[in-house]
């Protein structure tokens, strides 16, 4: 399942990924990133955002997403792109 989650303390104060995180820290937005759920009967907070296809392609809209242009600065990026790399990421886990 992909959902948009934050970074959680440790007892020692430090930041670490949730437990309930498979692989995470893609399409970071201020402290919040989007990432794969584990898939092994573990707890998993009901508070998430869970994200499909169209909704990770808006929020990425809306956050203004770049990729980095033919001169190696950071641009827009295109719909298409964006598409590009929404399709790219969720067929990691298909």
């Amino acid at each position: 399942m992909i959902v948009e989650y934050k970074m959680h303390r440790s007892k020692q104060g430090n930041k670490i990924i949730p437990i309930f995180i498979e692989d995470g820290g893609y399409f970071t937005d201020g402290n919040k990133m989007v990432g794969y759920t584990v898939n092994d009967g573990s707890y998993i907070p009901e508070t998430l955002i869970v994200l499909n296809k169209a909704a990770l392609i808006t929020k990425l809209t809306n956050i203004g997403y770049t990729v980095r242009g033919d001169n190696g600065e950071n641009r827009s990026a295109t719909a298409e792109e964006i598409e590009a790399d929404v399709d790219a990421f969720i067929s990691k886990y298909d």
